[in-house]
């Protein structure tokens, strides 16, 4: 198997809350679904997104809102983009209303050594 990098789904929905009969039915569908990536090699790591947020910055007035808030992040293991995308696209809540995005991860530039002056 080739090498496999990191990358994130984010998950975004703009319609109200699932019913309880949807919430159920998307979390079995969801558990078999991650049951068949992990033992494909995906190493899935979902992350939910609480509903509160605050917008910090000097801009934040003026910030032009997102089409549709992030709701949850999934961190997933794959050979490459399209094959992220793949998994993304089979992912049981893209019959609930939700939309994905996928992107590579990568971890941040290496900082410069702290200074003694830095706050």
């Amino acid at each position: 198997m080739s090498a496999m990098n990191t990358f994130v789904v984010l998950f975004r929905r703009d319609r109200g809350p699932l019913s309880e009969a949807e919430r159920l039915s998307l979390g079995g569908d969801i558990a078999a679904w991650a049951r068949r990536h992990n033992d494909a090699g995906h190493r899935l790591a979902p992350h939910i997104l609480a509903p509160e947020s605050r917008h910090i910055g000097p801009h934040c007035d003026a910030v032009q809102a997102e089409p549709l808030p992030v709701t949850a992040l999934l961190f997933l293991q794959a050979r490459d983009l399209d094959d992220a995308a793949h998994v993304a696209e089979t992912h049981p809540g893209m019959r609930h209303g939700f939309t994905v995005e996928v992107r590579a991860w990568s971890a941040p530039n290496p900082a410069a050594p702290p200074s003694a002056a830095a706050p």
